[in-house]
């Protein structure tokens, strides 16, 4: 018996270790539960009428204090962002003088305001445009055309522009690139005009005789003004333009300029009454239009 018991009394000492090991593990548990759990706030009294039942609560722990227990940081709170919000035009406010480095040369205003024009010139590229109600300007829009000044809206501000050129305080975005119209030419139709490739056509008599005949008709169809560049009238201008109008058949767009009729430059009315005169009798008319900068000739075949 005494050596059986020396054998296996390595087997006694193992158990003790374990049972100091468990009580030690034990403690540790009741200590950390308790730095970490949250102070009770008091407990309701019990009715004695009501049974007693066992009572299980969500434990939540206390961030603060596991943080500083075990040394751990915790993260940062997000900073919420906002948003930018949006300027608030005030239609009533006094517009201001513009920093667009652009200057104004002249303007026509008419009875009617959509009917108004001014000539605008870019003091960087020293070339001079005709603008219109609605017509964007280096990401400006305009607003209003007066007598001596042009009223814009600029980045949600009023702004005017006049014969003195900004201070280039402000550096507008850069208006979007334009680009040529590409679709297939329109085939023919009722009139009688037929489209033989993009710039080339095929057009009756008939209907020549016509339009020349009913220019108040054909004025109506768009809206023409002077176009003027580098402060010289360099042509007509055509903005809305309807719809199955002559102009539209013949390929001409909005914001074309038409600046020469079978060589005869279009600068003045005498020089449009001359052309008028010399296209009834012209078996081919050709006319020199700019689109978006660039020259584009369109070859007319009367038949």
């Amino acid at each position: 018996m005494e050596t059986f018991f020396r054998k296996y009394f390595w087997t006694v000492n193992l158990l003790f270790v374990l049972l100091v090991a468990l009580l030690a593990a034990r403690t540790v548990n009741l200590f950390v539960e308790s730095a970490i759990s949250p102070v009770p706030s008091g407990t309701a009294a019990r009715s004695p009428s009501q049974p007693r039942r066992a009572e299980t609560a969500l434990a939540s722990l206390d961030m603060n204090r596991l943080s500083r227990l075990t040394g751990i940081k915790l993260p940062e709170p997000e900073v919420a962002v906002r948003e930018p919000e949006t300027p608030q035009v005030d239609p009533n406010a006094p517009p201001v003088k513009s920093g667009l480095r652009v200057k104004l040369l002249g303007t026509l205003v008419a009875a009617n305001p959509e009917w108004s024009f001014a000539s605008i010139q870019d003091m960087v590229t020293q070339r001079s445009q005709t603008y219109m109600i609605g017509n964007s300007l280096q990401g400006a829009t305009v607003q209003e055309i007066e007598r001596e000044r042009v009223i814009i809206l600029n980045n949600g501000r009023r702004e005017f522009i006049d014969g003195q050129p900004g201070d280039g305080a402000f550096v507008p975005p850069s208006p979007p690139v334009a680009q040529a119209n590409t679709a297939p030419p329109p085939p023919s139709d009722a009139s009688g005009i037929r489209a033989i490739n993009d710039n080339e056509y095929e057009v009756p008599r008939a209907e020549i005789d016509k339009t020349l005949n009913n220019l108040n008709d054909v004025a109506m169809q768009a809206r023409i003004v002077p176009a003027f560049k580098d402060g010289q009238a360099v042509g007509f201008k055509l903005f809305s333009i309807r719809p199955n109008s002559i102009y539209s058949k013949i390929g001409v767009q909005n914001g074309d300029v038409i600046r020469r009729i079978n060589g005869f430059e279009m600068n003045s009315p005498e020089k449009a009454l001359e052309i008028y005169s010399k296209m009834k009798d012209a078996s081919r008319i050709e006319i020199e239009i700019e689109r978006n900068g660039a020259p584009i000739r369109k070859s007319y075949n009367v038949r």
